[in-house]
């Protein structure tokens, strides 16, 4: 792992027994970096690897043909039929048949001989550790977990080539957010974090630049969240409570810097409240007025900034990011 491009002013308070912030290096030659990039990236070399997946309850009764172009729309039913009449996708561990019906519970495997992982920034720092807790901060576009297109440019398993093997996920953060994230290094620690996250003990802030110039210096937006279609979440009278503080830090010319406190912690919330209150975050392209089948593949302009945990003696902080004033 690199430092990263913003690892200056970095404020950290921990435990007695806690080392000092430091940052380790994942890759051990130098990367090529692509025209543009401010830090190098993760290149991972293609390689074979078969997907497991149930059939929830919503999906039984459909042909697996019609589920795969479904599911994974990427791939058009040609692809598929072609796949499944070279076994690489099988049924309960058994040949596939494309018009074979699904029953949930059903067993799903499909092999990809040739997968090319997209790249992720080679830039995850090292900010705190105890015992107890890793501290990190996540760079963006960077999962926090294996899914989807990738299974070893994520997060957890670059901790896990460095050594930290056995680390526990408390919570998460978008793969296009950056900033600090918490993991627990052993079962005790990490259900006394996880219920803390869950009771409100947890102090949270983040940093985004939006659009616009807000003609408010703090306001509030407590409109329920709930998922929409697919990866696409929403603000629905139906959906779950959820309440957002927002204060405006610096403003531009056409953007502003705001410091945004997630009272709740429904996904997406901060980039959905947001944009309700029309300042969106200005590259998030999935939540821009317009764009309801846009993919959001880049890093947005949002940042894990404080995390603290008062009953754990966890308190890290970061910087805006200085590039966010570039423009502004």
């Amino acid at each position: 792992m690199r430092p990263s491009g913003n690892g200056t002013n970095i404020s950290v308070k921990t435990s007695k027994s806690a080392k000092p912030a430091g940052a380790v290096r994942v890759m051990r030659e130098a990367l090529p970096v692509p025209a543009g990039a401010s830090c190098p990236v993760r290149i991972q070399q293609p390689y074979a690897h078969t997907y497991a997946f149930r059939v929830k309850p919503a999906d039984a009764g459909k042909n697996l043909l019609s589920f795969l172009c479904e599911r994974f729309p990427f791939r058009d039913e040609t692809g598929w039929r072609l796949r499944i009449a070279d076994g690489r996708v099988q049924l309960n561990q058994f040949p596939a048949d494309p018009i074979q019906l699904l029953c949930t519970g059903d067993i799903i495997q499909h092999t990809n001989l040739h997968v090319t992982e997209p790249s992720v920034p080679d830039s995850v720092r090292i900010v705190a550790e105890s015992p107890d807790f890793l501290l990190v901060e996540k760079p963006a576009p960077m999962p926090v977990h294996p899914g989807g297109r990738y299974n070893r440019n994520c997060l957890t398993e670059i901790l896990k080539e460095n050594g930290y093997a056995e680390l526990h996920l408390i919570h998460r953060l978008d793969a296009v957010t950056s900033g600090l994230m918490l993991l627990g290094k052993n079962p005790d620690f990490s259900r006394e974090a996880s219920a803390l996250f869950r009771s409100g003990g947890v102090e949270k802030m983040y940093y985004a630049r939006v659009q616009g110039l807000p003609d408010w210096e703090e306001t509030s937006c407590d409109q329920p969240i709930g998922r929409a279609k697919g990866f696409r979440f929403a603000c629905l009278p139906e959906g779950k409570p959820a309440r957002s503080v927002f204060r405006v830090m610096t403003r531009g010319s056409a953007n502003s810097i705001v410091a945004c406190e997630p009272v709740t912690g429904r996904t997406h919330q901060l980039r959905l409240h947001l944009a309700w209150l029309g300042h969106p975050v200005s590259d998030d392209l999935v939540y821009q007025p317009g764009n309801a089948h846009r993919l959001q593949n880049r890093a947005i302009c949002l940042h894990s900034a404080h995390l603290r945990i008062p009953a754990l003696a966890v308190d890290g902080s970061l910087p805006v990011p200085s590039d966010w004033y570039e423009n502004l």
